[in-house]
């Protein structure tokens, strides 16, 4: 009867050792999911790994969204200011009328069978500051006599365009292309054109307001005396 309340005792005692065994491991627990919690933003896990694991991820990708964002938005601002600094007319502000001195010379010489006459748009930059140009002008010539309807210059395919950066004082010029002869006309009319007229509209490229400009000069002492089409080429820089 001793011997059976002994091994009652023991085994109680062996009981409440474990339980106390088993309370102290579940402490440790706790400590772990508290410390994955903060990683996690306070999010509740299923289980101390898996709030730290989802801790850590959701920290590496904020990590890696917020490099990559960051240094692509920079790498932008930086490209486009080392193309300012590459590239002057990239800085320069654009021309407008407002800033430049506009004239027409008409041509030194006729148009042949091989070659178009050549009238030019003068353009001077007078604003004090740099400024650029870059693109063929819009042109328009009217009949002074109001004799045919006006005509408006294409765009010459194929040649190439480049900005032009103007310092103060600096010249651009745009060439005019045509005949100004008239082959179907007879021997007395060879020299009388559709479209005489002695100022031309122009308009800047990238911008919209419209000048009337005076042709000075030319075999046609003041005009341009076009048959057929009439071509622009873009604005090119010049030395003086």
């Amino acid at each position: 009867m001793r011997t059976t309340s002994r091994l009652i005792v023991t085994a109680a005692t062996a009981l409440t050792a474990g339980l106390a065994l088993t309370a102290c491991g579940s402490g440790s627990s706790p400590a772990a999911a508290g410390s994955g919690s903060p990683v996690a933003g306070g999010t509740a896990s299923a289980s101390p790994s898996t709030g730290t694991t989802s801790g850590s991820t959701t920290g590496g990708a904020g990590s890696t969204t917020g490099g990559t964002a960051g240094s692509t938005t920079g790498g932008a601002t930086g490209g486009s200011g080392a193309t300012g600094a590459t590239g002057v007319s990239a800085t320069a502000k654009r021309c407008t009328v407002a800033d430049v001195k506009l004239t027409v010379q008409g041509p030194a010489g006729r148009a042949s069978e091989q070659e178009p006459a050549v009238a030019s748009i003068k353009l001077v930059n007078t604003s004090g500051h740099t400024c650029s140009v870059s693109g063929f002008p819009g042109v328009r010539l009217a009949d002074d006599q109001g004799k045919s309807s006006p005509i408006d210059a294409v765009r010459h395919p194929g040649v190439q365009v480049s900005p032009v950066t103007l310092p103060a004082g600096a010249t651009a010029t745009a060439e005019l292309l045509y005949s100004d002869v008239n082959s179907e006309g007879s021997a007395s009319g060879r020299l009388v054109c559709g479209v005489t007229g002695s100022k031309v509209s122009v308009i800047l490229p990238n911008t919209t307001q419209q000048v009337r400009v005076p042709v000075s000069g030319g075999v046609d002492n003041g005009t341009l005396n076009v048959c057929g089409q009439l071509t622009v080429n873009p604005f090119q820089g010049i030395q003086d």
